[in-house]
């Protein structure tokens, strides 16, 4: 468990403010509301129709769609493509080793057995199971995801009428944009980190996931460096909850692929000189 907790609190650090975003905690905490991943397609339809309900002005189906599969699909694969990205490393995502909290979209991992691969230092400790290599990595956290996946999305589907095809894109749009916006909060490899998470999609592909668009993004110049932004392949529709806004472009992700590349290099450049920033104020 030891490996596993280094991990996690290094994810927990990326995001200070929001350190859930990418880290989860490990076992089960004993409040209510949390439910493992092995039990949940029975309750999807529930948590459809509370998001046609809450924050979802209009009702849409396709809103709830996107909004209860991207919590899905970041608790499955999101979180785990930033320590893959980082650290060569992965923990198991297989459905009954994964729960979530139906109010707070946080995730927990059950089997605190890390995923290393042989160079790891944790490798050959209690707790660590090594992989021979990173594609074999890779390729095991695709199958267990997409077997995990498989049952939770056909129920969404189920209960929204909306797309298998867009819903397993959002799983690659949950990988790409892990592994493009992770490196940078830790400062770390972006290169490295985007072929990590591109051969990841590419797994997932392989092992059935229903994928349209495998590599959406824009590269983008700002300041003396060349960023490589990723693009959803498919809107996730949250502009549709939120007030009319004066400029359209206002109300997109820095994702969307409605966002024009203007708006997209003048909000993209904004965060990363945001990121500078809070780098300089908390330097030494």
């Amino acid at each position: 468990m030891r490996a596993l907790v280094a991990t996690v609190e290094r994810l927990r650090g990326l995001r200070p403010e929001y350190p859930d975003s990418y880290a989860p905690r490990i076992g089960v905490p004993a409040e209510p509301g949390w439910t493992s991943l092995a039990d949940l397609p029975p309750h999807v339809a529930e948590w459809c129709e509370r998001a046609r309900q809450q924050d979802n002005p209009a009702g849409l189906a396709s809103v709830a769609a996107t909004a209860v599969g991207g919590t899905l699909v970041h608790a499955v694969l999101g979180r785990v493509t930033a320590a893959l990205v980082l650290e060569r490393r992965a923990w198991h995502v297989g459905a009954h080793s994964l729960a979530v909290h139906r109010e707070t979209e946080l995730l927990a991992v059950r089997d605190p057995t890390l995923l290393v691969l042989p160079g790891d230092p944790a490798a050959g400790h209690p707790g660590a199971e090594v992989l021979p290599d990173l594609p074999t990595l890779l390729h095991r956290v695709a199958a267990d995801a997409v077997t995990t996946l498989r049952p939770l999305l056909e129920a969404v589907r189920a209960a929204t009428r909306y797309g298998l095809v867009p819903l397993w894109n959002s799983a690659a749009d949950a990988v790409r944009g892990a592994a493009h916006y992770a490196p940078l909060y830790a400062g770390a490899d972006r290169d490295g980190a985007r072929a990590v998470g591109a051969a990841l999609v590419e797994a997932l592909a392989a092992q059935g996931a229903r994928l349209r668009a495998r590599d959406g993004h824009e590269r983008l110049r700002w300041g003396t460096e060349t960023y490589t932004v990723p693009v959803r392949a498919a809107c996730c529709l949250y502009y549709k909850t939120e007030p009319e806004v004066e400029r359209p472009s206002d109300a997109y992700c820095m994702t969307c692929p409605f966002l024009c590349t203007p708006d997209r290099r003048e909000r993209f450049g904004a965060f990363v000189d945001g990121l500078a920033a809070e780098l300089t104020a908390g330097a030494p």
